[in-house]
């Protein structure tokens, strides 16, 4: 098990014991101790919020404009099953310029264009060559077909990331 989800679980037992503490020992108000429960319901909602993160969920979140890409996985879809397709994508965030700590998953919907040029980009990586995306402007992402429903698809160009140039000695 994951040492944060343990902590995680501790925190939450925790503060659970010291709340059934103050509401069977305490003269408190019932609107105190109803406020008082309300409260540390809406802390768990806001730890519960935070578990994908921890337990390595991939993100639905928008991709970085510009990262490292470590691998892909394509989901096709399948009318027949239902399945609308999606493509997972494990990379690194470089748009400060600075490499991330760590990688991060995200979840992205399925198109032919990005199926493509993830496979080419995998392709690539299969070759010694390691992969930088970049996410392409709204305008060009608009122009695409496909996708969930109400959701504007993203296109991400791949390229070999270029060959550091070292200082003179």
């Amino acid at each position: 098990m994951n040492e944060s989800i343990l902590l995680l679980v501790a925190a939450n037992v925790l503060v659970l014991a010291l709340l059934m503490l103050v509401l069977v020992f305490s003269r408190l108000h019932w609107v105190l101790r109803l406020l008082l429960v309300l409260m540390v319901s809406g802390s768990y909602w806001v730890a519960y919020q935070g578990w994908d993160r921890a337990q390595g969920w991939p993100s639905t979140n928008a991709v970085p404009e510009k990262f490292l890409l470590h691998g892909a996985v394509i989901e096709e879809p399948d009318q027949e099953k239902g399945v609308t397709g999606t493509i997972f994508i494990w990379l690194t965030d470089l748009s400060t310029y600075k490499p991330a700590e760590q990688p991060r998953a995200f979840v992205m919907p399925y198109t032919k264009q990005l199926h493509a040029a993830a496979q080419e980009a995998l392709r690539q990586m299969r070759n010694g060559q390691l992969q930088l995306g970049t996410v392409l402007p709204d305008m060009a992402a608009k122009q695409i077909d496909g996708g969930f429903a109400g959701e504007v698809p993203t296109l991400i160009e791949f390229s070999n990331l270029p060959k550091q140039a070292l200082p003179e000695k």
